[in-house]
Formats: C-alpha cells, structure tokens, sequence
C-alpha cells in the first residue's frame, strides 16, 4: 500500500509542474503566432540576402486597396494617413517604402537630402512643385510661392529632387493615395549623353510620366519587341553605372532571362498586363542571358498596380501570362555597402 502510494504522489508531483508549466507558457503563445504568421496585409515577401535588410516583398494591388480603407478611418488632423512598408533603417531615412492616404492638402515639404519617387495607386488631385518654401520647420512649411501645379492621377510616377518645395493636393472630396520611395539625392556626376533623357519641366529635375503617356510608349513598344519577347526604353538617366538613380520602362510577351544584380535594388511599378515573378533560388548561367535559369525560387503572381521590391543580389525573372504581356516602370537604386 506504501508503494502505491509512493506512486500516485510522485505522479501528481510530476503533473502539477506540467500544469504549471503550461500556464506559464499560455500569454506566450498568441505573440509567437502573430511573428510566424503574418496577416494578408504584411505584403508577400521572401528573405534577402543580408538580413537586416528587407528581402523581396510585393505588396498588391488588392492589399493597398485595402490599407487604404484601413487608413480611412483613421486619418489624423491634418488630413491624412500613413504607414510605413519597408524601412533599411538607416540614418539619413532614405530607402524607405511608406503608404499614404491624403483627404485634404498636404502640409508643403521640402527634403534637402533625399529624392522621393512615388506612384500614385487611387484618387486624383495634384502637385505643387518649386517656388519657394515659407514658414520651414524641419522639413515642413506653411507655403508655397510660386511653383507650378500639376495634375496627377492613379497610375502616374513622379520624381521630386532634393531640395525641391512641394506639396501634395486633393481634389474636392476626394483623396489621393500613393507609394512613396525615398532615395539620398543622388551627388555623383551626371553623365553628359544619358540614355533616357528626363523630360523638361519646371523646377529642373521634376519628373512626371502619366498613365496615359506609359500606355502610349506601350503601344509603341508593343510594334518594337525583340526576339527575347520585350521591348524597353530608359524614362531617365540621373547618373551614372550602379550609382545612378534609372528609371526604365519595359514590356514583356514572352518569359524573360533571369536577372541578378550585385549592387543594384530593383524598385517595380506594375503597370499593365498580367503574369508573374520567380524571386530567389539559384541563378544557374549568367544573369540576363537566354539559356540560364533559376534552380529554386518561389513563383507571385502579379498585374497592373502591384509595387515590387527586389533585393541586391537576389535572383529573378519576370513571366509574362500566355496570351497577354506584361510592363512595368522599374526604378533601380544603389544597394548599400557594407
């Protein structure tokens, strides 16, 4: 009887720690099923090849939609909303990927060492550029003189140098959202005949391709496709090599060669068409000739109003769906050195 005894109290020792241990354990575990299973409007991303820096995330057309409405209900003050996609957390706050909802004009802004590019995702309205900034308060002011107004719309790209006022205007009462891409002004020499010419508008460095404009020069690229199946033409130039700030326009029919670059990061405004990405794996051959391929990867669909972010040194290939063909604006970026 003494055994028996011995034994049901060491089992209903071991149990009370079990028990113990498990309620301990409890508050921990929705925390680690919110880190390992992000919600639908985390963007779709894989690792990059350094971590502390983001891998390669695709946020959809469909999701920034429905950020949209998210941000909608909690506009601030000064009428609008924001939240920030992806971030290399470096000090200057360049090579930041935010979102941005406007319900009324914007407060000026002026950025003396960082460029924004930016693709305008919903609404109307228009932009305010040059001129002179009044009433400066770190990178904000109270008003523009001078500039000029132009009108913008879902689909347009626009490049805002450094050092230039602006501010952002909402049409009636309605709203603007936009991705915005911030880069460190480029400082290095400009090269004398770049291959894309940046179109002349006021303040010098502005730059504006509607969407109407992109489906023209889709047309047009559409008579002048290359037996790879694409056809590609460079928006503009603002420097030179790896350290340049390039933005090209591509259409592609046919499945396009893998591509990998070493010091480049690859920025992607979905324009038009349908298809897919295969974004990391193996580059087996050579990165953009016909024969290689990628051993591995993972394969997202995407279309027209999707934003891609491919890393440095990260293997991809573009894949037009059959029957249909695929642009984009892609904006390529030096990638920080170590």
């Amino acid at each position: 009887m003494s055994i028996l005894n011995s034994r049901l109290f060491d089992f209903a020792r071991k149990t009370s720690v079990f028990v113990l241990l498990l309620v301990l354990c409890l508050p921990l575990l929705p925390q680690a099923s919110q880190l390992s299973e992000p919600t639908d409007d985390a963007g779709q991303s894989i690792a990059g090849s350094q971590d502390k820096y983001p891998g390669f995330t695709l946020w959809s057309a469909a999701e920034l939609e429905r950020r949209n409405v998210r941000l909608g209900a909690s506009i601030r003050e000064d009428g609008s909303s924001r939240e920030t996609l992806a971030d290399y957390e470096i000090p200057d706050r360049s090579r930041r990927f935010r979102f941005i909802r406007r319900d009324r004009d914007g407060l000026p802004e002026q950025h003396d060492s960082i460029e924004d590019y930016v693709y305008i995702q919903s609404g109307q309205g228009a932009i305010l550029v040059g001129g002179q900034m009044l009433g400066r308060n770190g990178d904000l002011g109270t008003e523009i003189i001078g500039g000029t107004r132009y009108a913008v719309g879902a689909g347009d790209v626009l490049r805002i140098p450094a050092g230039v006022p602006h501010a952002y205007l909402v049409d009636g009462a309605g709203h603007i959202t936009y991705v915005l891409v911030r880069l460190p002004a480029f400082r290095g020499q400009a090269i004398a005949v770049p291959d894309g010419q940046a179109p002349e508008m006021e303040p010098p460095g502005f730059g504006l391709w509607r969407a109407a404009e992109l489906q023209r020069r889709n047309t047009a690229l559409g008579t002048r496709i290359r037996t790879d199946g694409s056809a590609r033409e460079t928006l503009a130039d603002y420097g030179a090599g790896g350290s340049s700030h390039r933005l090209r326009f591509l259409r592609r029919d046919l499945k396009g060669p893998p591509e990998l670059h070493e010091d480049i990061i690859d920025v992607v405004f979905i324009q038009s068409g349908r298809g897919a990405v295969l974004v990391g794996g193996e580059l087996i051959g050579e990165s953009n000739v016909p024969g290689s391929s990628i051993s591995g990867g993972t394969q997202f669909p995407v279309a027209a109003g999707d934003v891609l972010h491919i890393p440095a040194q990260m293997p991809h290939a573009y894949l037009a769906a059959q029957g249909d063909h695929l642009t984009y604006v892609l904006l390529r970026m030096p990638a920080l050195s170590d």
